[in-house]
């Protein structure tokens, strides 16, 4: 199960990661319910209830996720360990969770001072993870033949640091009437697009460099891609950022559909590395990140739809197959990966005997909440167009994350188990 060129002696602590992976489904329930009791929240990209969903999804499922399990990965795959992770991790963790509830909260129901106070906590967790992120970058080594995902992490981080400063000055701007220099549609569409490309689709990829091979046993990103795709993605979108600021309206154009390019090709190359898997037969998770790529080849040309239509449900339909389909599918189906291993690596290195991770997580269970969360997307996408289903969808999109939750939750009951029952190998080390 150890890659090549991969490092674990400096794993921090389970429970560092895995409280971020714990809280995250937590987030998505919410989401779920407030779709179900908010009203027509689907009618259009710009309701408080839509601000709400897509903040509760990106910053409280996607972000919380991505910030746990780069705990895990940058010590792994840069040689880049945070200092004292256990106690960064709980300070960020605190402060996102809180920061998050109060950022929905204020923006679905209007609250001023709760949205403030909320982005503030965002923005305070994210300089505490991102600082020591930096120090344990410029002192890692690099590692194995994973050179370019170091690299990429950094640009992911970037990425984050200008979503979270056009993030906070749309805030300042419905809060305390900041002017900005471009219309505010402009400085959302940027902040979405550094969210989602710059930030999160560059974390994505820097991840699936080593774990699409390592877990779905596939060969690996050719060399040429995983060399240009990150640099081509943060060049872009600094061409758009000043296409729109200058209203280049060519530029602007050009920019946007080379971003769409850019993530389908990520998208089209990990499907042709799947369907030439080693596999004999594809796992469950396998399936979920491969139906998660054709749910973002979906939401991109549905994107591109956008730019010629002026009809509002383009867009919100673009956002759910681009989040909860796309980034939620490869999330959910890393995280069945993920966190099994997590178990299974940190029994071993406590020098316990560590069941077979699918006795920590059978496919079953997994296999039932992926069915679900097909069914969510699927209703999710009906009620853009069909409105009255959105409580309906809320209700799946609920259900879907709750399960998650229990699924994760059973890994950590489980490894809690095998560690009690087990009796520590001679000459072993200490516990985890």
């Amino acid at each position: 199960m150890m890659g090549p060129g991969l490092s674990y002696d400096d794993t921090p602590p389970f429970s560092a990661p895995v409280r971020f992976f714990l809280t995250a489904p937590l987030f998505g329930v919410v989401a779920g319910l407030t779709l179900l009791f908010g009203g027509e929240i689907l009618v259009s990209r710009w309701t408080p209830g839509a601000l709400a969903i897509t903040h509760l999804f990106a910053a409280g499922f996607m972000l919380q996720v991505m910030l746990g399990a780069l705990l895990q990965v940058m010590p792994v795959v840069a040689g880049a360990s945070m200092p004292a992770p256990l106690r960064i991790a709980g300070v960020t963790h605190v402060a996102m969770t809180l920061g998050t509830a109060g950022l929905a909260y204020g923006l679905g129901a209007g609250a001023p001072d709760v949205l403030l106070g909320g982005a503030v906590l965002l923005v305070g967790g994210l300089f505490v993870f991102l600082s020591a992120a930096a120090l344990g970058l410029s002192r890692g080594a690099r590692t194995g033949n994973n050179t370019r995902t170091p690299r990429d992490l950094r640009m992911a981080f970037a990425g984050l640091v200008v979503t979270a400063a056009l993030g906070f000055s749309l805030v300042l701007v419905l809060t305390r009437g900041l002017a900005l220099p471009v219309p505010l549609p402009t400085v959302v569409n940027l902040h979405a697009g550094w969210g989602w490309m710059g930030w999160a689709a560059v974390l994505l990829a820097a991840a699936s460099w080593v774990v699409v091979p390592m877990f779905q046993i596939t060969a690996a990103y050719p060399q040429r891609f995983t060399t240009l795709w990150a640099p081509a993605v943060t060049a872009t979108l600094v061409l758009w950022t000043l296409a729109e600021y200058f209203a280049i309206d060519t530029a602007r154009f050009i920019a946007i559909i080379a971003l769409g390019l850019l993530g389908a090709g990520y998208a089209g190359t990990t499907l042709y590395l799947q369907a030439h898997s080693r596999r004999s037969k594809p796992d469950t998770p396998f399936l979920a990140f491969r139906e998660a790529m054709y749910a973002a080849l979906a939401g991109v040309l549905v994107l591109v739809i956008s730019l010629w239509s002026d009809a509002d449900w383009w867009p919100i339909l673009a956002g759910v197959l681009i989040l909860h389909g796309g980034f939620g599918g490869t999330i959910t189906a890393m995280l069945y990966k993920i966190v099994p291993f997590l178990a299974w690596l940190h029994l071993t290195q406590a020098g316990l005997k560590a069941p077979n991770m699918k006795k920590l997580l059978p496919d079953t269970p997994i296999r039932r909440q992926l069915r679900v969360r097909s069914a969510s997307l699927a209703t999710l996408c009906l009620a853009v167009f069909v409105p009255i289903l959105a409580p309906v969808a809320g209700i799946v999109l609920a259900v879907e994350f709750g399960w998650l939750f229990a699924n994760l939750l059973r890994v950590v009951r489980a490894r809690r188990d095998a560690a009690k029952a087990a009796v520590p190998r001679p000459g072993s080390h200490a516990s985890t």
